[in-house]
């Protein structure tokens, strides 16, 4: 395994991925409408500080690829201050799908981004994740998550909000 930035020429491996994040149910990609394809080219651009939505921050997305070329995981980390992510989606974003969990590979990315992304202004980064999703719970405390609070949500779900420091920004 190796982590990489997303870039196009994961176009095909992308493919399988979204299609398999989708038939998991993963909220990021359940509400993405269209061509997986364009979703990469589009958050190519994002990465760029190009057609952002309103409310919209840039975010850099780096994939987990396998020996094969197939992506096992994403993580992404979203640069910049909105309520929504210190209330709801938080600074980083991580999955790993099925065949790939329970061999510590959330750990591996989440790790990674510790030791590359930059450290908000607000000095830390919010994670958040389901409360009801214990391996996540265990892999944001394995990494020093720090619990914030649990948030209910309309839907009847939980929220749980970690912080989380920059493992980049200890090193300055």
């Amino acid at each position: 395994m190796k982590i990489e930035a997303a870039s196009e020429s994961h176009l095909p491996a992308y493919r399988r991925y979204f299609q398999a994040c989708r038939a998991e149910g993963l909220e990021y990609y359940r509400e993405l409408d269209g061509d997986a394809g364009e979703w990469l080219r589009q958050l190519l651009r994002h990465a760029e500080r190009e057609s952002l939505p309103e409310g919209w921050v840039p975010y850099q997305t780096w994939f987990l690829v396998t020996g094969e070329g197939e992506i096992a995981g994403a993580a992404r980390l979203r640069q910049g201050e909105t309520d929504v992510i210190q209330d709801e989606i938080g600074h980083i974003g991580f999955e790993v799908l099925p065949p790939w969990r329970g061999n510590g590979y959330g750990r591996v990315l989440l790790q990674y981004v510790q030791a590359l992304g930059l450290c908000p202004a607000c000095g830390t980064w919010v994670v958040v994740c389901d409360a009801a999703s214990s391996a996540s719970i265990r892999t944001i405390e394995s990494c020093g998550g720090q619990r914030l609070e649990d948030m209910p949500q309309k839907d009847g779900r939980v929220l749980r909000r970690f912080s989380l420091t920059s493992l980049a920004g200890m090193l300055d």
